[in-house]
């Protein structure tokens, strides 16, 4: 795991997808599905950006509420 303080934008921004990754994983496994083949679909484009964007701006206020330097 990273330290709070290294996290860049880019860092953000992969944990954020990562978040998107584990959320439909949850979903999958609690479903039984097999692939996730229609999570990739279903995810993409704009519901991505959508969704990766709520994900950094909890990601930063995170980051803030722990007293660190929010990255831009």
């Amino acid at each position: 795991m990273k330290p709070w303080h290294e996290y860049t934008q880019q860092g953000v921004e992969d944990l954020a997808r990562d978040a998107l990754d584990a959320a439909a994983l949850c979903i999958q496994e609690r479903l039984g599905v097999a692939t996730g083949d229609l999570a990739g679909l279903f995810f993409s484009g704009a519901i991505e950006r959508d969704i990766t964007k709520i994900f950094e701006q909890y990601i930063k206020a995170e980051l803030r509420d722990a007293g660190h330097k929010v990255p831009m």
